[in-house]
């Protein structure tokens, strides 16, 4: 572990959102990071808390640290756009970036919201818990090119199967991308879910069209 990021970590520890905010974005600056090399940073923090004996107190201080990391992501939004114009490769597709229904755990597809904008996607953040009715009218209400599955909760794995059996029906020219900690729990059964691509970092989103073919 280097040392900006066991610095990081102490930070946390502390639930100092600002000093939280000022490390990240002193850190950006001083090494000239990218957003996605924060995004690894940020990712890793939060996959890496140190358990406790107690459950509850656990999950409260996984939601803590995950409302911290969020103020740090919305506060990137203004370098996610200058990185976006200097790289300048506009894609010209459209991708809309959802969560399964029940699944509230949304802070990794708002980081591939962000990753898609730079790399020049049209990106749509509809976020967690969404209704596959609602999500079926939204695509037809917008013209989206690809879907992109955000799954934390392996239990939500079964409904993301639901989901992309309706889709490849209602919309079968739209490609689906699928993410998140909960597909490494399938294994060998990956497959199963039937998806175009499987995302296992944010830099595989560079370019969905060369992954998908």
């Amino acid at each position: 572990m280097n040392s900006d990021l066991s610095k990081f970590l102490e930070i946390l520890e502390t639930t100092d959102r600002y000093e939280a905010l000022r490390f990240v974005l002193e850190l950006k600056e001083r090494k000239s990071l990218s957003v996605i090399e924060v995004f690894d940073l940020l990712t890793y923090s939060l996959n890496n808390m140190q358990q406790s004996e107690d459950e509850n107190i656990d999950i409260w201080r996984e939601h803590v640290r995950t409302s911290i990391i969020r103020t740090i992501v919305e506060n990137l939004y203004p370098f996610v756009i200058t990185e976006r114009n200097s790289l300048n490769t506009p894609k010209g597709k459209t991708v809309a970036v959802i969560c399964p229904p029940e699944e509230y755990h949304d802070l990794g597809a708002r980081m591939v919201d962000d990753a898609l904008t730079i790399y020049g996607y049209n990106s749509i953040f509809v976020g967690g818990n969404t209704p596959l009715r609602v999500f079926e009218a939204g695509l037809e209400y917008e013209a989206i090119d690809y879907v992109a599955i955000s799954i934390s909760n392996p239990y939500h794995l079964f409904s993301t199967r639901r989901i992309i059996e309706s889709l490849r029906n209602t919309f079968p020219d739209i490609k689906i991308i699928i993410g998140g900690s909960a597909i490494s729990k399938l294994g060998d059964e990956l497959g199963t879910l039937k998806a175009d691509f499987v995302s296992n970092s944010l830099e595989d989103l560079r370019d969905l069209e060369g992954a998908i073919l």
